[in-house]
């Protein structure tokens, strides 16, 4: 994918984050930014290069955000999968997004929380650009502050197509 190609996605992300941004309901919305082909039958050099070119437009979207809101923090999704998958209660916009990614960028926006992240809900799925946007309350899980890590080892952790294994757009 080509910079102007990114560019011209971003503005549609924009767009997007900034609509569930006046108006995000009670349990906030994770909103599908971008979606692949399914991998059922590909290449897996074609599989790299599809999550490779989503984190890539992820850093730039993230880049932009940045810009706007200050330095993201990194929350560790790991502790919201567990929740889910013992059938505990998880804030539904945190839910979904930790059956995609471990790892979250998320900003405080005023009352609410903007979080991105690329994954897929499994192997052979399409890879997915989302964003989380919910309200933020004291109601919910402890969440990291502007530039932190929700936990220790948040940052390290990695998948093939997390953003510590992919060059950042330039």
């Amino acid at each position: 994918m080509t910079r102007q190609q990114i560019s011209g996605h971003l503005s549609a992300h924009l767009s997007a984050i900034d609509a569930a941004l006046a108006a995000p309901g009670d349990a906030g919305r994770l909103l599908t930014l971008r979606r692949s082909a399914e991998c059922w039958d590909a290449d897996p050099a074609d599989e790299r290069a599809a999550a490779e070119e989503f984190e890539a437009e992820r850093s730039a979207l993230d880049g932009v955000l940045s810009l706007r809101w200050g330095p993201p923090g990194v929350l560790d999704l790991t502790p919201h999968l567990e929740r889910s998958a013992m059938g505990l209660p998880v804030r539904p916009p945190l839910a979904d997004l930790s059956a995609l990614t471990p790892t979250a960028h998320v900003w405080t926006v005023g009352e609410c929380r903007v979080a991105t992240g690329v994954g897929r809900a499994a192997e052979y799925l399409p890879y997915e650009l989302v964003a989380a946007v919910w309200p933020d309350s004291e109601a919910g899980p402890p969440l990291p502050r502007q530039g932190g890590h929700s936990s220790a080892n948040a940052a390290a952790r990695s998948r093939p197509y997390s953003s510590a294994s992919v060059a950042g757009f330039q």
